[in-house]
C-alpha cells in the first residue's frame, strides 16, 4: 500500500495569502487543442495555441493526455479547493456496458481521477468536479483560475482578465519587455482577418516570414509565440535543422493564419521570433504571485528535453532549493512586478539561463501553473520525510497496461513512497480495441542523480511510443 502523500504546501494556502479568499476560487484545468477533443469542451478561437512539432494523436488519445492526465497532475497539488476537469467522450466498451447494466458504470477517466487524489492525505485532496457542459461551468458564480485562456470563459468570471493573460503568456510579449532576455528578432504577420482566405496573400506573407529563417546566420532558435512544452520551439544549429524548421513551418504558417479572428487580431497571434541562442543549461524557476503582488519562491528545476528538444520533465535537487532561491531573488521580484503590473496573479515559472558575463537572462516566462511546480511541493514527501535529495518527474508518459499491473511492477517504490502516481488516465487502442494504455504522471524521488536516471531509464522502457 502506498504511504499517504504530504504536501509541503498547496494551492489552496497560496491563493489564501494576502487577502485572497480561496473560497472565492474554483481551478479550472484543460490544456488547449486547435480541434475538437471532447465534447464538453469548446474549441478555443479567439485564444488559439500552437504545436507544430505535436504528434499527431487520435481524439480521444488527446483527450486522455489533455483533459485527464495533464490536469490531473497539475491538480495534484491543488489542496482543499474546488478543481474542474472536463468529461472525456465515453469509448465504446463504456457506452455498451452502459447500455446493457442495469446500474450505470463510473467512467474509467472519473475513477482513475479520484483514485490518484486517494494518495493524498485526506486534508489536502482537492474538491473533484467533472464537466459534462462547459455552459453550466460558465454560470457558476466562482472566479476561476484556468492553466491558459479559454473562450467560453470570456465574461464569465476568469480570476484573471484573459486578454491580459493571453498577452503575457505570448512570447512575443517577453521579446519586447524591458526584462533581461537573449536578443529576438520579431516577425509579425502582416496579414488581416479579412486576407486569411487568399491564397496568394497567404503564399506571399508565408515566403516573406520564412526568408528570415532562411537567411540568418547559423546558429539561432525559432519559437511560435503560443507554444507549450516546446513544441512550437526550433534549435536552428545547422541546415539539416533549418530545412527541417521551414518544412513545418511552410505547413503551419497557414494554419496559423486561419487562426486570425476579429476579437484577436490586435494581439498579433501569429509571429515568428528569431532568438539567439545562450549556450549552457537552463533552470525552470517557480514562483506564486499573491494577490498582493509577492512573489514567493517555490523551487527550481532543472529540464528534461528529449532527442526533439520537447520537455518531458525535469530533476530537482532539494538540498540546494534554498541557495537557489537566493540566487534568482532579483530576476524573480522583476518578473513578479511586471507580469503583476500587467493583471496577473497566482503560480507561474520563468526559465533562466545565465551567459558568459554572468547575467541572468529570462529565456521563457511561463504564466501560469508548470509541470515542475508539482515537483517542488514535493519536498515534504520526499526530502524532509524520506531524506530523497533528488525530484524527477515525468509526464505525460504513456504505456501499454493498466494501473494495477503497473503497481505489480513498481511495488517495492510505491510503497516506500519513492514513486508516487499523480496522474492516470486509461484508455483502449489497437484492432477492435482489444489493448489497454495508459496516460500516466510520476512524482520521483531517489538519493542521487544517478539512481534517479536508473529509474527513469526503468520507466522509459515502457513507453508504448517512443
Amino acid at each position: 500500500m502506498s504511504p499517504k502523500v504530504e504536501l509541503t504546501t498547496t494551492l489552496a494556502d497560496l491563493y489564501s495569502l494576502d487577502g485572497g479568499n480561496t473560497e472565492d476560487v474554483s481551478l479550472v484545468y484543460a490544456f488547449p487543442n486547435p480541434t475538437q477533443i471532447a465534447a464538453s469542451l469548446p474549441v478555443s478561437h479567439k485564444y488559439a495555441y500552437q504545436g507544430p512539432r505535436t504528434v499527431k494523436w487520435a481524439p480521444d488519445t488527446l483527450a486522455r493526455i489533455c483533459l485527464s492526465c495533464l490536469p490531473q497532475y497539475y491538480g495534484f497539488i491543488a489542496g482543499p479547493m474546488d478543481l474542474y476537469l472536463f468529461d472525456l467522450d465515453n469509448t465504446k466498451m463504456e457506452m455498451f456496458w452502459g447500455t446493457f447494466s442495469w446500474q450505470k458504470p463510473e467512467l474509467w477517466h472519473r475513477f482513475d481521477a479520484k483514485r490518484v487524489h486517494q494518495d493524498l492525505q485526506a486534508s489536502q485532496r482537492p474538491r473533484l468536479h467533472f464537466v459534462e457542459d462547459s455552459k453550466t461551468l460558465a454560470a457558476l458564480d466562482r472566479k476561476k483560475a484556468v492553466i491558459t485562456p479559454i473562450d467560453f470563459l470570456d465574461g464569465n468570471n476568469p480570476l484573471v482578465d484573459q486578454d491580459a493573460h493571453w498577452n503575457l503568456l505570448s512570447k512575443r510579449t517577453l521579446a519586447l519587455s524591458d526584462l533581461p532576455s537573449p536578443p529576438t528578432e520579431v516577425i509579425d504577420c502582416n496579414l488581416r482577418t479579412h486576407e486569411k482566405d487568399d491564397k496568394e496573400a497567404i503564399k506571399r506573407e508565408s515566403d516573406r516570414m520564412l526568408d528570415t529563417i532562411a537567411s540568418r546566420p547559423l546558429p539561432f532558435v525559432v519559437k511560435l509565440p503560443m507554444g507549450m512544452g516546446g513544441h512550437a520551439v526550433f534549435l536552428v544549429n545547422d541546415e539539416e535543422k533549418r530545412n527541417s524548421c521551414l518544412t513545418i513551418l511552410r505547413d503551419e504558417l497557414p494554419s496559423m493564419f486561419q487562426s486570425l479572428t476579429p476579437e484577436n487580431e490586435a494581439n498579433t497571434p501569429v509571429s515568428l521570433l528569431l532568438q539567439q541562442v545562450v549556450p549552457g543549461p537552463s533552470d525552470g524557476v517557480s514562483i506564486f504571485i499573491t494577490k498582493a503582488g509577492r512573489p514567493i519562491y517555490i523551487s527550481t528545476s532543472e529540464q528534461i528535453l528529449d532527442e526533439r528538444d520537447q520537455w518531458t520533465g525535469g530533476f530537482m535537487d532539494y538540498s540546494r532549493q534554498e541557495a537557489l532561491g537566493k540566487k534568482y531573488h532579483d530576476t524573480i521580484q522583476k518578473v513578479a512586478k511586471y507580469v503583476y503590473d500587467r493583471g496577473y496573479y497566482g503560480p507561474m515559472g520563468v526559465d533562466v539561463m545565465t551567459d558568459e558575463n554572468g547575467q541572468q537572462l529570462i529565456v521563457d516566462m511561463n504564466i501560469r501553473q508548470t509541470g515542475s511546480y508539482t515537483l517542488g511541493l514535493m519536498k515534504k514527501h520526499f526530502y524532509e520525510q524520506r531524506n530523497l535529495s533528488i525530484g524527477g518527474l515525468c509526464v505525460p508518459l504513456g504505456i501499454l497496461g493498466d494501473r494495477d499491473s503497473f503497481e505489480k511492477r513498481f511495488s517495492k517504490e510505491i510503497e516506500d513512497g519513492s514513486m508516487v502516481i499523480a496522474a492516470w488516465c486509461r484508455g483502449k487502442a489497437g484492432p477492435g480495441a482489444m489493448f489497454t494504455w495508459s496516460a500516466v504522471g510520476l512524482l520521483l524521488g531517489a538519493k542521487t542523480r544517478e539512481e534517479m536516471e536508473i529509474l527513469m531509464d526503468r520507466l522509459d522502457k515502457l513507453r508504448a511510443v517512443k
